[in-house]
């Protein structure tokens, strides 16, 4: 039986995005926002502001992404500035997913659930941290370590507490 070019074609690219969208759905980190019932900072379903979450990365700035050229994860939707940023995430999407559902990783260490200013974070570890002011970011910056440790055992509480009003 002969195949045609264009029909195995198809099916590799079927079979590639298949598994892209299979390990972007694998477990999520232990402080992202990769799972439906984790703590998520959200505006109407929008994860970080809007900004895209890939260009942290590579800019190592805050880009704003295109409501265009989206992706939903989740429960939360996250914008791209391009469509490799969007093929990039869906190729490691716990990897770019901010730390602690997109709250600030100071506030939560202090026992608060607070807002972020999307142009203020660090990449620490691989991982994407965000602060609501410059002082929590500089806190953090200061010893990264113990506030990660803190933020981390507050996230869970307030995660738990949200559970349980469903």
């Amino acid at each position: 039986m002969k195949i045609h070019p264009g029909r195995l074609w198809f099916t590799v690219v079927l079979v590639l995005g298949l598994a892209l969208t299979a390990s972007a759905q694998g477990p999520p980190p232990t402080t992202s926002g990769g799972s439906g019932m984790a703590l998520l900072n959200l505006e109407d379903t929008v994860a970080l502001h809007g900004y895209d979450p890939v260009a942290y990365f590579t800019r190592n700035r805050a880009v704003k992404g295109s409501k265009r050229i989206l992706e939903r994860l989740g429960g939360a939707t996250y914008y791209f500035a391009s469509s490799g940023n969007r093929y990039e995430f869906l190729g490691d999407a716990p990897h770019y997913q901010p730390q602690f559902g997109g709250y600030c990783a100071t506030s939560l260490a202090r026992d608060r659930l607070e807002d972020i200013d999307p142009n203020l974070f660090v990449i620490h570890d691989e991982k994407l941290y965000l602060f609501n002011n410059p002082e929590a970011q500089t806190v953090f910056l200061n010893d990264p370590r113990r506030i990660i440790f803190e933020a981390r055992q507050h996230y869970f509480k307030f995660a738990t507490q949200q559970r349980s009003t469903y």
